[in-house]
């Protein structure tokens, strides 16, 4: 099947509008890389679809595969979370999607509605510095439970994340999927900033890759992956997830970008390893797993320095947004 953006926009009208008749189903738009214009990477390609529902929804997250290159990415909302658009504009998250979504049911014009709220002034300069100090609230909490969190590796990686995505959201909207890395490097090219990508990419261990064999790695990674999809009802772990996140680490490295392969493969990684906490292969899924942690320098040996590596960095992210606000008037 040829992947066209046009085709996967009908493949998603079709089925926000098959749900629509069910009743349940509000309104439905397209956020993600299709929304932007470029949704394939690796030879694989996801539809990020988000429905509105008018009573609470079935689920907070589904993979619905429809091709052995395509899936629906499919977020479930409830109609009280867009009641106030006003405020959604702020919304670190919220706000950006609604911003430059594609609308695809939306019989009652409801989100037509929530979204002239939240896109009114979206990009004006103090509402960015509200969306951005939200971020660092967020990086903050989550680097505050550091100490105590028993998933260290995946409140980190939240941590670090929510950490660049403060600065990168500046430019207008945070970073997020399998080329967020890709798309740090670009914002921190845009403002001038390169501390918020080199920064990142030290908080992940990238000073090590030299040490690590990338094919053998992914094979360690997608091995533990498959496990995990056997064992785990989590939507994230879905089968359909394996080749299109091991496709597009594979271009990745092909193209001398192996950094920017971190983010995605260490949070996946980790997802696996929870979720294969009761199988009779953890002991060597959990050995390989120490190993890249160790490899990485984010192992619970090295959590202390981490976190202070990671205080530092959002020290310097948030004098930098500061710097910006101050500039721009916000």
């Amino acid at each position: 099947m040829r992947i066209s953006r046009e085709l996967l926009i009908d493949l998603a009208r079709r089925e926000t509008e098959r749900r629509g008749a069910e009743n349940n189903v509000l309104s439905g738009y397209l956020i993600g890389s299709l929304a932007r214009g470029d949704p394939q990477f690796g030879d694989s390609a996801d539809i990020d679809l988000v429905l509105i529902h008018r009573n609470s929804p079935p689920a907070e997250r589904e993979m619905m595969r429809l091709s052995q290159q395509v899936h629906l990415d499919i977020a479930h909302h409830a109609q009280d979370l867009y009641l106030k658009p006003s405020e959604l504009r702020v919304h670190p998250w919220l706000g950006p999607s609604l911003c430059e979504p594609i609308f695809l049911y939306d019989p009652e014009h409801f989100l037509e509605w929530a979204q002239a709220g939240a896109r009114g002034q979206f990009f004006r300069a103090d509402h960015t510095h509200t969306r951005a100090r939200a971020f660092l609230d967020r990086a903050r909490q989550s680097s505050s439970l550091l100490p105590v969190s028993s998933r260290w590796v995946r409140t980190y990686c939240r941590a670090v994340l929510e950490a660049a995505n403060a600065v990168a959201c500046l430019t207008g909207f945070p970073v997020a999927g399998r080329r967020l890395s890709l798309q740090l490097n670009d914002a921190a090219q845009t403002l001038e900033y390169p501390e918020l990508y080199g920064g990142f990419l030290q908080l992940l261990g990238a000073d090590s890759l030299h040490d690590w064999s990338i094919p053998e790695t992914l094979g360690t990674w997608a091995r533990t992956f498959d496990e995990a999809t056997t064992s785990s009802p989590d939507p994230l772990l879905s089968s359909c997830r394996r080749d299109y996140y091991l496709n597009a680490f594979q271009v990745l490295a092909e193209r001398g970008e192996a950094k920017a392969i971190l983010w995605p493969m260490i949070t996946t990684w980790e997802q696996a390893i929870h979720a294969l906490n009761q199988s009779e292969n953890l002991e060597q899924h959990h050995y390989e797993w120490m190993r890249i942690l160790e490899n990485l320098g984010v192992s619970a040996e090295r959590r202390s320095t981490r976190m202070n590596d990671l205080e530092q960095y959002l020290d310097r992210n948030e004098a930098f947004i500061e710097g910006w606000a101050e500039r721009s008037g916000a």
